[in-house]
């Protein structure tokens, strides 16, 4: 099961695991193609989706955004420029938390149980590289929701690792997406992208397939893993 399914990088994991031959469920609260549409907020769109999906071998976190989508307005477009402490108020603060990390622990906490009674699984969470190194671009809300997740993750991974379950996350850097080059983030100056060591932007695909490998047998002995993959603008210890 992907969730953020409906474009970027979760369409992106979505086509490269059908390309390996799983049988994916996608989900999003944007509607669009065949996606299950969901609202990972609310428990109770969660406890719907279980019923339509059963017990996933593999469930990926990708849900989120530094703007919190409803669902009058599922795909909102991203700030034009950085947000500073004095533009966030508490509901923006709750709302980009609850789509980020309340969100992630819904579903963790729905499949999670169904994966340890069947002693397997592996569940692939998504941080980024604002909770490894802050960020002046997406605020405080948004990387604080991505830090709690690798909190979640390790936690999860050693509740969860003597079930047979591993528990991994993601932090991407500066991925181009269709979104992220609409709001002319970062992509637009030469200059940046010569700033990082491998001397280009990311692409979903380059995230997609760090996903695939933590769902493989190459990936079986990896639990608790916050993976940094954003061409080597970022490393910590």
């Amino acid at each position: 099961m992907v969730t953020g399914a409906a474009s970027g990088i979760g369409n992106a994991v979505r086509k490269r695991l059908e390309g390996e031959g799983v049988q994916v469920f996608a989900t999003d609260i944007h509607q669009t193609g065949d996606l299950i549409v969901a609202d990972l907020t609310d428990a109770d769109h969660i406890e719907k989706l279980a019923a339509k999906v059963g017990t996933p071998d593999f469930v990926i976190n990708v849900a989120g955004g530094p703007v919190a989508p409803t669902r009058s307005k599922t795909l909102p477009a991203l700030p034009a420029s950085n947000l500073v402490l004095e533009d966030i108020d508490e509901l923006q603060w709750a709302a980009v938390i609850a789509a980020n990390l309340t969100s992630a622990f819904l579903v963790c906490k729905q499949f999670a149980p169904r994966m340890k009674a069947r002693k397997s699984g592996r569940i692939v969470n998504f941080a980024s590289i604002a909770a490894r190194r802050g960020s002046d671009r997406v605020g405080v809300h948004y990387a604080a929701a991505k830090g709690g997740i690798i909190a979640l993750t390790k936690t999860l991974a050693l509740e969860l690792g003597p079930f047979g379950i591993t528990v991994n996350a993601i932090a991407p850097g500066f991925i181009r997406t269709p979104r992220i080059a609409e709001a002319n983030w970062g992509n637009a100056t030469q200059a940046f992208i010569d700033s990082l060591p491998l001397r280009r932007a990311g692409t979903p695909e380059d995230i997609a397939g760090v996903v695939a490998m933590l769902c493989s047998e190459a990936g079986g002995y990896v639990s608790g893993a916050t993976i940094d993959v954003n061409g080597g603008l970022y490393f910590g210890p």
